[in-house]
Parts: structure tokens; sequence; C-alpha cells
């Protein structure tokens, strides 16, 4: 059996499918990823046999207006597309990354010719390649399930890429099966029924600093700017108000980073730098965790048995900071209207008020109960060979 993994070329996008991957390859099947030319060195270095598909198209300026827009003092005019017009959905600019891959991928499916396409839940040209080849599609999700609300805008925003294939209608999300790790209290609710897996944590490859295992009597803190919004290296006012709130208490932290990120200057003499340390290793070592909440950084803290604070910087962290309260399990603070005094009072809330570390350690013996990466091979084994879905 031949497995494609297909994702757009975003790392954070990538990383939650490699352990299913590994496990269809550790099952005797043959596995590759597909993504655009940027994200192949990232793919190799999963150790997994890895394929340019199509080419790049830079989404980095648009996730920085959007960082740029949730910090204070933000200010400015709508966004603009390309021709200088209003965007016509929010899918916009994923459409784009759409259009950039699906003549590539369609080449690849036809040379390789998987029996099944995994693919990243906004990498929409892995649907639309897989229906006009024939070939099962299944969205893997990596936390959220952030696309599933915007699917009203999938027809308008993807209907240009499937006529250019030969089809009428889009496949909306939720229409193919879905690869579900995010634990059922802290997903949103959906109409249709999803394939739950459990959660394995993969952060990238790394040597391990046996230092940070070493612990004072003090709680730990874990602060990290994910790999999203740090990867454009600006001085972050947010950031640098988490690392004042924090001096401000009487714990250890940790500064987990990219090395990308400026060295902010609120770094306290004694506290720790992990740089490039994957949040699995560490994590278990710490108290709690403050982010903007990304989905790599949530889910982690939740394997973890974390409580968290999130100061969420795009709109997909908003969805997943505001289901992480509704959980109990974490609080969120808004970028635009923090205060040093308003971050320090969250920071202690999670580190102090014991509701918020039993929930924590609920969503994660939750997540524990889902079923193995092994289960999700068996299932995509049944859709392969031609099972329904609802049988798989």
């Amino acid at each position: 059996m031949r497995t494609l993994f297909v994702c757009w070329a975003w790392p954070s996008h990538l990383y939650p499918m490699v352990p299913i991957a590994a496990a269809m390859r550790a099952s005797g099947h043959d596995v590759l990823i597909g993504c655009p030319p940027s994200l192949v060195p990232v793919a190799v270095r999963t150790g997994l046999p890895s394929m340019a598909v199509g080419h790049d198209f830079d989404l980095g300026p648009v996730i920085q207006r959007l960082l740029l827009k949730a910090k204070p003092g933000a200010s400015g005019p709508r966004r603009r597309d390309r021709n200088g017009t209003a965007p016509r959905t929010p899918l916009d600019s994923f459409s784009d990354t759409a259009d950039a891959m699906a003549d590539g991928l369609l080449e690849a499916c036809r040379l390789w010719r998987p029996d099944v396409i995994v693919h990243d839940a906004t990498t929409y040209a892995a649907t639309a390649v897989g229906r006009a080849l024939g070939i099962p599609t299944v969205r893997h999700l990596w936390g959220i399930d952030y696309t599933y609300l915007q699917r009203e805008f999938e027809p308008v925003a993807f209907g240009p890429l499937y006529r250019r294939l030969g089809l009428d209608e889009v496949v909306v999300s939720g229409e193919t099966p879905t690869l579900d790790p995010c634990p059922s209290g802290l997903q949103l609710p959906v109409d249709y029924r999803p394939v739950r897996l459990r959660h394995i944590p993969y952060n990238g490859s790394a040597v391990h600093d046996p230092g940070l295992l070493a612990r004072s009597r003090r709680p730990r803190l874990c602060i990290t700017w994910g790999t999203t919004s740090s990867r454009f290296g600006d001085d972050d006012p947010v950031l640098t108000m988490v690392l004042e709130a924090a001096a401000d208490l009487a714990v250890d932290v940790v500064f987990a980073t990219t090395g990308k990120e400026a060295t902010p200057v609120a770094l306290q003499p004694h506290w720790r730098t992990a740089v490039m340390q994957p949040l699995h290793l560490l994590l278990p070592y710490c108290d709690a965790v403050v982010s903007p909440g990304g989905s790599g950084t949530v889910m982690t803290g939740v394997m973890a048995g974390l409580p968290q604070v999130c100061l969420p910087l795009l709109p997909d962290q908003q969805v997943t900071a505001d289901r992480l309260v509704a959980s109990g399990a974490g609080l969120r603070v808004t970028p635009r209207d923090a205060t040093r005094a308003s971050v320090r009072d969250a920071l202690e809330a999670v580190l102090t008020d014991a509701r918020h570390a039993d929930a924590a350690r609920g969503l994660r013996e939750d997540a524990r109960q889902q079923p193995s990466p092994r289960d999700a091979a068996r299932f995509l084994e049944r859709l392969a060979a031609g099972c329904a879905p609802e049988e798989a």
C-alpha cells in the first residue's frame, strides 16, 4: 500500500502527521511526503522519504500582517490581495497555495500512484487532486478543527481550482474522513464523525540538553513563542511583556526559542534558554506553559498535562485559546489589551489554582485514551481496500 502525505510549506502543519506516517512505514507500507520545495529539507529531517511538489507560494507576508495586527497599538487598513482588491474570502491565501501545488501534485500522483492521500487540513489541493484522480483523501487535523469553521467559504475560494481540474463541485471540509488527534474535551463541536487518533508530539529533531532536567524547588514556567509567531525575528513587545511579568513571580523560567526571534532584553540571568529543544522533551519538567496558542505548543502542553496561558496572535490561535479556557485548563490574555499586571495575574493563576492543573490533567487523560497511530494505520488500510469510511 502506498500512502502520500501532503502538506503546504509550513513545518508546524507537517509535524502532526509525522507519527502516523512513521506508523504506516513501520507497518510495512510505502510512505512519501509531498510538499513544496522550501519544506523538503524539513521533511527529510523527519527520516521519511520526501518529494518536492509544485512550487512555493510565500504566505509569510500575510501571516506577518496578521501578527502585527494583533499586537498593542496596531492599526491599519483592511488587507488587500495582489490585485489591490479586498479579499473575497478568508481563504484566498490558501487558494493561492493550492494553485501553486495542484499541478505538481497531480503529476506526482500519476507517477507514484498512491492508494490514499493524507493531507494537512489546509492543504486544499490534495482534496481536489484526489477527487480528480479517484484517490481517497483523508484530512489530518493539527489540533482544533479551525478549517471546519470556514467551510462555507470553500466553494468560492476553491471553485476555480476544481473547475480547472474538470470538477463541478468542491469537496468541503468534513465531507471526507478526518483524522482527529485533538481530545474531545478541547475540540470544537462538529457535524461529522471524526476518526480519533492519539496525538504523539513531534516537534522536530535536536540534541537534548540534559541540563534542562535539573530543577530547583521553585515552580518552572516554559515561555515559548512557537515556530510561526517567532519566525520573523522581530522584537516582540508582547513577548517582552510576558517575560517582564514572569520576572515579578518567584518562578524559574525556561525560554524555549527557535533562535530566530530577537533575544529579549527582559531575560533574567538565572533563567535558562533552550534553543531548538523539542517541547515534548522539555515540558514534562515544567509546571505551566505560556505561548501565543499555536497548536503545536498547545497539543504538546496537553500531552504533558500542563495548564497554559495563551496570548493569541493569529485567528486559529484565538479559537484554540477560547477552547482551552472553556476546558478549564488555561487562561487567555488578549495581546492588544494586555498589561504586565494582567499577564502576571494569569501566570500566577495557572501556577497556583489547582482547578487549572486538574483540568489539564483531565485533558491529558482524555488524549491518552485515544487510539494509537497504529490503529489509524489500520483505518487507512481498510479505506484503501475499499471499505466505507464508517466501516473502516
